[in-house]
């Protein structure tokens, strides 16, 4: 077969290595200058930047099959998340003590014994093997679905921006069941961070390719079922493989719009540097006063404490979605993490801003699917996160469904 794909994203770039695998001929086309689509990595004065905070789960099916990260020199963070209060500077720690038996009693002190036991059931109630189960079922909201659970609400302020930051979605109106998928991820795997950042991970990937050709710089106009049009010329194919953000491929194919009204996850990171780092574990500190009034930081993370510079130099990297994330004001973030922080933060000084538009893609509240149930639509093949769940499992499990309709076996790594 000659195939056409449309997109050099990780779903893309996966489903072009099966078909190439397979003994077929593949052309990609991107838009952009660099492949990876929203899993960029970008470098500005000698430091690389990821697009968006992004980790790679290791429990993840997919990743197991497709991703070496042992060639990504992928470190892990803590099994546990802190939190601060900017009022206060207290900081709590939230730990799966199963995986890490030394964050058993902060967690209790923490959230107290009641929720610590809530946490248990909700760890217990996962499935390591099969992560995605929760989503085969009817769900309500993050929001609601954490008010089920009857955790208090100073636990919720914790768990509200962490879900927040999953989802990239400041309402909570992703389902819930999308957040126990990811509560299982975490309870079941580790989160790690590749040495040369999220780009890594395409790029890992691209570089199997031999024979298929990639396309740079170059905007699709139209597909079709046989073809791909672009501002140059019209190709001809035996399929095509459209591979974009849900907003692309609703503009390419009018029949793939959603029914409802896709809201737009928006999210921007302002990076700092730094003489001195203001914790030194791997990992994130999530606002407790996050969406109140002048608190607009989702949360901090220190890719530093993980892949220190060779110069000592710490990157302090903020991370804002919705509204707050249109227009980051690099002074105003400082201001804010003085909170934090204290008189330290004076010595930082500004370095770089990333803001990714559409950076997740927007569900029906009401799916509950693992998937969505047809491949193609108008007779071309539709992959993505958007045709599963927002994460770089619901991607890879996209281009998994694709391939074994095609009877194409999955690559091994």
């Amino acid at each position: 077969m000659d195939v056409g794909v449309v997109g050099a994203g990780i779903a893309g770039l996966a489903v072009a290595l099966g078909l190439e695998r397979a003994g077929h001929q593949v052309t990609i086309f991107e838009s952009e200058s660099a492949i990876g689509g929203r899993m960029r990595t970008v470098e500005h004065e000698g430091q690389q930047y990821d697009l968006g905070f992004h980790v790679l789960h290791t429990a993840y099916p997919t990743v197991q099959r497709w991703i070496d990260l042992e060639a990504l020199e992928a470190k892990p963070m803590d099994a546990c998340t802190v939190s601060i209060d900017p009022g206060t500077g207290r900081k709590r720690i939230l730990g799966d003590a199963l995986r890490a038996p030394k964050y058993l009693l902060p967690t209790l002190k923490a959230v107290g014994v009641r929720d610590g036991v809530r946490f248990l059931k909700w760890r217990l109630s996962t499935s390591a093997r099969d992560l995605e189960r929760p989503l085969d079922r009817p769900s309500s909201t993050v929001e609601i679905g954490l008010k089920q659970r009857r955790f208090r609400p100073s636990t919720r302020r914790v768990l509200a921006p962490l879900f927040a930051g999953i989802t990239l979605d400041p309402t909570l109106s992703e389902r819930f069941s999308f957040a126990e998928f990811t509560w299982g991820a975490m309870s079941h795997g580790t989160m790690v961070v590749p040495k040369n950042g999220i780009g890594a991970v395409p790029q890992q990937l691209a570089d199997q390719l031999q024979q298929s050709q990639i396309h740079l710089s170059t905007k699709v106009t139209h597909v079709s079922a046989t073809s791909v049009t672009t501002a140059e010329q019209t190709h001809a194919f035996d399929h095509v493989v459209l591979a974009t953000p849900q907003h692309v491929t609703s503009s390419l194919l009018p029949n793939a719009k959603p029914l409802h009204v896709p809201i737009e996850r928006l999210t921007s990171t302002v990076a700092f540097l730094a003489p001195k780092a203001p914790y030194s574990q791997p990992r994130l500190l999530l606002n407790e006063g996050w969406g109140s009034q002048g608190r607009n930081v989702l949360h901090v993370h220190l890719p530093t404490n993980l892949h220190p510079r060779s110069d000592g130099q710490q990157v302090i990297i903020a991370t804002l979605v919705g509204d707050a994330a249109k227009q980051p004001n690099p002074e105003n973030v400082l201001d804010e993490l003085r909170q934090w922080f204290g008189e330290q933060v004076n010595r930082w000084s500004y370095a770089y801003t990333t803001t990714v538009r559409h950076a997740l893609p927007h569900t029906d509240p009401n799916h509950h699917q693992r998937r969505m149930a047809d491949l193609t639509i108008d007779g071309v093949f539709v992959v993505g996160d958007h045709r599963a769940h927002p994460s770089v499992q619901g991607a890879l499990a996209s281009a998994e469904h694709l391939l074994q309709n095609l009877n194409i076996p999955l690559p091994t790594k």
